[in-house]
């Protein structure tokens, strides 16, 4: 809890001094001319034609019916500050409690020095500490006490009223009323939570004067300090200077390689993404393959069954030219026979003719008509045999056209389809072509790399260690280490042997992956034949 702080200090002279710090006449060193727009000092009101706190001292000695005649060094006014500590006073500024706060201190100092007595009040809010000076003009009507010397004079002066009021601030500032004053004032500020002071604290009060005194040797001390920091400032500054400057290169150094790191990180995230794309790409392309090879072999299959049946049509065709000569051979035998019974007609006819001559009219017309008869019938035989073999020949040689224009026409479709498969493939395998090419330009190492990336998946190495190692950088496995042999189908110890990836000059120069300083599949190799060397020896044994 905080204490409410009561400080009496006299004022001798015409107060000149005191009015000046209280109205703020001049500035002085401790207070802060920005904040002396929240001072107050409207709590008491001065008389008519009264400026200043020094004529309201004066105006109320005027006018307070005083008998006795003020001494030159008589206390004029008592100076009554009123504080408490800072933190309690900004939590009353805070709630808006601190003119109640002021209010009160000056009521109270109304009701205990009397509100005639009271001629100003001024709340300074620009110093470190809110506080409020109350003025009082020390003018009591008790009895003035004598002193011993007084009782035993004779009296030289005529007898003054003993209840008449009198300039006094002895009579104020007793011992009994100080500690009186300190009791009043902390019950009137109980309800703003401060409480009074300890009693018979060794802690006392400096003075305005003690304060400013002590304010200047401190401000010697620490001018002497500034100018040793301000020297001590500048060889900083200096050091600072060189320190900024060689921080600048080492942000600028950062920021080149944490550029570069990025730039790598980003080249290696892409290199990534491209190489699982071709990876992608290459097993499109041996599934397209695969299935190219089936669709081959069906095509080829299908070929062979269109050679075969074209074999067949063709021997249907040669079967049918073979028949067609044999009817050609057969049409001209007819056509022959047909000539030879012509010509026999014909003399048939002549000797009939020469017959008739001699034989009854009759006879010679039924003769004439049987001839006729036989002759023509024949002949339509063999005329229609003939036109039915054409037909027949016509029929089989537009079904050999037929059947020979379909598998045309298919072997066509089928060439087409190889074709237009074949033209994918090629297209496909350039865009792989124009990828690789791409790689090779702007990444020249990831090709070469790539060889070494399959032996070490090939030995079934984890992703991490693999981009560990391409960096080149020659490590060592630890004791216990194994890697996957394909051809053997085993895992083979590699502990404490020197593995990288480096540069082959038997390979294209590509990088492939060493073991011992050699070609990892070789290293396999010469560790079987090492351990069956070994495990034969061990039999002759």
């Amino acid at each position: 809890m905080s204490y409410a702080v009561l400080h009496i200090m006299k004022a001798s002279g015409s107060c000149t001094a005191i009015a000046r710090h209280i109205e703020r006449s001049t500035q002085p060193d401790n207070a802060h001319p920005e904040l002396r727009h929240l001072n107050r000092d409207d709590f008491i009101k001065y008389p008519d034609g009264v400026d200043g706190l020094g004529e309201a001292i004066q105006h109320r000695l005027d006018h307070a019916g005083l008998t006795r005649k003020i001494g030159k060094n008589q206390v004029l006014a008592l100076n009554v500050l009123l504080s408490s500590d800072g933190d309690a006073l900004r939590r009353l500024a805070d709630e808006g409690r601190l003119d109640d706060w002021a209010e009160s201190s000056v009521r109270w100092a109304k009701e205990t020095f009397g509100e005639e007595n009271v001629v100003g009040a001024h709340l300074h809010m620009d110093e470190q500490t809110p506080h409020l000076h109350v003025t009082v003009v020390p003018i009591v009507t008790t009895e003035r006490k004598k002193k011993a010397s007084e009782s035993n004079a004779k009296k030289r002066y005529r007898t003054k009223p003993k209840d008449g009021p009198r300039l006094s601030a002895n009579d104020i500032m007793t011992r009994e009323n100080l500690v009186r004053f300190q009791d009043t004032y902390a019950e009137a500020m109980e309800r703003f939570g401060l409480e009074r002071g300890i009693r018979g604290s060794e802690a006392r009060h400096v003075d305005q004067h003690e304060y400013y005194r002590q304010c200047q040797i401190k401000k010697k001390d620490l001018e002497q300090d500034v100018a040793t920091l301000a020297t001590e400032k500048e060889q900083l500054d200096t050091e600072t200077q060189s320190l900024e400057k060689r921080k600048t290169e080492l942000e600028r150094g950062n920021r080149w390689i944490e550029k570069t790191i990025v730039e790598s990180k980003a080249a290696n995230a892409k290199i990534v993404k491209e190489n699982s794309d071709l990876e992608k790409r290459k097993s499109e392309l041996e599934e397209s393959n695969s299935s190219l090879a089936a669709t081959n072999t069906i095509l080829s299959d299908e070929k062979k069954q269109l050679e075969a049946d074209k074999k067949k049509v063709a021997d249907e065709i040669a079967d049918i030219e073979a028949d067609k000569s044999k009817l050609v051979k057969e049409r001209s035998t007819y056509v022959e026979e047909a000539e030879a019974a012509k010509k026999e007609k014909e003399t048939a006819l002549q000797e009939a003719a020469e017959a008739k001559a001699q034989r009854d009219a009759n006879r010679k017309d039924v003769l004439s008509n049987l001839a006729n008869r036989f002759t023509g019938n024949k002949t339509k035989r063999l005329e229609a045999e003939l036109a039915e073999c054409r037909e027949e020949i016509k029929t089989l040689k537009d079904r050999a056209e037929e059947t020979d224009k379909t598998h045309r026409n298919r072997v066509w479709d089928l060439q087409q389809h190889l074709d237009r498969q074949k033209k994918q493939e090629e297209s496909i395998v350039r865009g792989h072509q124009e990828t690789k090419d791409l790689i090779q330009r702007f990444f020249p190492g990831v090709i070469s790399a790539l060889p070494a990336i399959r032996d070490c998946i090939e030995v079934k190495m984890s992703d991490n260690l693999i981009t560990a190692l391409l960096d080149g950088q020659p490590r060592q496995f630890k004791s216990g280490h194994t890697l996957y042999d394909p051809n053997e189908k085993k895992d083979v110890e590699v502990g404490n042997v020197d593995v990288q990836i480096k540069r082959d000059p038997t390979d294209n120069n590509n990088f492939r992956l060493h073991l011992g300083g050699k070609r990892v599949f070789q290293w396999f190799k010469e560790k079987w034949q090492s351990l069956k060397q070994t495990v034969k020896r061990g039999f002759k044994l």
